[in-house]
């Protein structure tokens, strides 16, 4: 664990979905990007907070439906939040997304345009 994601945090986001996947140009990957927020200490799903899925990467590789490079949603009753599909852009590569919510270390998705 970096010092990023250590001490002084009082929540963890966990990748629940999503990272890893690939598409074509231009189509839409298969599944939302998912995360789960829980409690550091007692690892219990934190309930309705905002969690924000950010595109973080330099090329046009991947946007949220309707063009958008950031997403919000909030967890539900388990820790669960969802961001909405995501389109593949025109150039093949990889596009990083952080997600965040407040009191827990960021956390970096991956996803890949294939050629």
């Amino acid at each position: 664990m970096g010092a990023e994601a250590g001490w002084g945090w009082a929540r963890a986001v966990q990748p629940a979905g999503g990272t890893g996947q690939h598409a074509g140009p231009h189509e839409t990957f298969t599944h939302p990007l998912k995360a789960r927020v829980v409690d550091r200490q007692q690892h219990a799903p934190v309930a309705d907070v905002p969690v924000t899925f950010c595109w973080d990467s330099m090329s046009q590789q991947a946007l949220f439906e309707g063009g958008e490079a950031t997403a919000q949603a909030r967890t539900d009753a388990q820790g669960y939040a969802e961001s909405p599909r995501l389109v593949a852009g025109d150039a093949a590569g990889t596009a990083g997304f952080t997600v965040t919510t407040e009191g827990a270390a960021p956390e970096r998705f991956e996803v890949t345009v294939d050629d």
